[in-house]
C-alpha cells in the first residue's frame, strides 16, 4: 500500500488546480415490487462518502476534491480486480458493487475487500487532517441477498416495453446504501451489515464478526445488523 501512500503525497504536493469541479450526479431510483421467488445469493458493497458539500463547491479546496476522487478510483479499481465481482459503478461520492457470494468463503473474502478499503479510507482521511481540511464522513454498506425472480406479468410492469435482462442478482430495495447512510451515525461505526452476511459465514467467521463487530436491530428495517471500524495494519 505504499502506492497509495505515494499517491496521496503527489496529490498534496501537487500545485493547486482552481479549475471547477462537477455537481456530484444523482443516482437513479429503481422501483421495487415484492412477488420473487430465490434462487442464487450475491453481496453488494456500497462506498459512500456522505459530506460530499466539504469537496466540491465554492468553498471547497481542489486537493480535497482530487484526495476524494483518488480514494473512489482506488476502491473502485480494488473491487474490479476481484474475479467474483461482477458490476461495479461509481459516481461523484459512491462506489458501488455485486458480487457472486456462493458460499461462505466467498462472502468472507468480499468482507477482506471492505476492511481494505476502510483501511485505505483511513489514510486518505489522515492525509486530510493533516493539511487541516475536512475527512470523508465515510459509510460502508454490505448486504448479502437472495437473487430475485421476477414472473413476467411484474417484470413487464417494471421494463414495460423493455428487453433488459440481468444476469446476477439485484436488490431492489437498495439495502447496501441505506446501510451506507445509517453508518457512523447514532453510535453506529464505518461499516455495516446485514445478518444473512453473518448467517452465510463459517463458525470461526461468526466468531471473528462477534468479537469486532457489534450487534445491532433496526426497527424500521426489521433487520438485525452488524457493524464495526475494522483496519488492517498491512495497508
Amino acid at each position: 500500500m505504499n502506492d497509495i501512500r505515494a499517491k496521496i503525497a503527489a496529490i498534496l504536493n501537487k500545485e493547486e488546480d482552481l479549475s471547477d469541479f462537477s455537481t456530484p450526479a444523482k443516482e437513479d431510483l429503481i422501483e421495487t415490487y415484492d412477488e420473487y421467488e430465490y434462487e442464487e445469493l450475491y453481496t453488494d458493497i456500497y462506498v459512500m462518502i456522505k459530506n460530499i458539500e466539504d469537496f466540491y463547491g465554492d468553498h471547497s479546496h481542489p486537493k480535497a476534491a482530487a484526495l476524494l476522487e483518488s480514494f473512489l478510483l482506488e476502491t473502485m479499481v480494488l473491487l474490479k480486480e476481484d474475479p467474483e465481482v461482477i458490476v461495479v459503478e461509481s459516481g461523484d461520492f459512491f462506489c458501488r458493487s455485486t458480487s457472486y457470494t456462493p458460499d461462505s468463503d466467498a462472502v468472507m473474502h468480499l468482507f477482506e475487500n471492505v476492511v481494505w478499503i476502510n483501511s485505505m479510507a483511513e489514510l486518505y482521511n489522515q492525509a486530510l487532517t493533516d493539511v487541516e481540511l475536512m475527512p470523508m464522513d465515510l459509510g460502508i454498506g454490505v448486504v448479502t441477498f437472495p437473487r430475485e425472480i421476477i414472473n413476467d406479468e411484474l417484470e413487464e410492469e417494471r421494463h414495460p416495453g423493455s428487453d433488459i435482462e440481468f444476469d446476477y442478482g439485484i436488490d431492489f430495495q437498495n439495502t447496501a446504501m441505506k446501510l451506507a447512510i445509517i453508518a457512523n451515525t447514532e453510535g453506529r461505526e464505518t461499516i455495516v451489515v446485514n445478518d444473512m452476511t453473518y448467517d452465510f459465514l463459517l463458525e470461526v467467521d461468526k466468531s471473528f464478526f462477534e468479537e469486532n463487530l457489534s450487534k445491532d436491530y433496526l426497527k424500521e428495517e426489521e433487520m438485525t445488523v452488524f457493524h464495526g471500524n475494522i483496519v488492517t495494519d498491512d495497508i
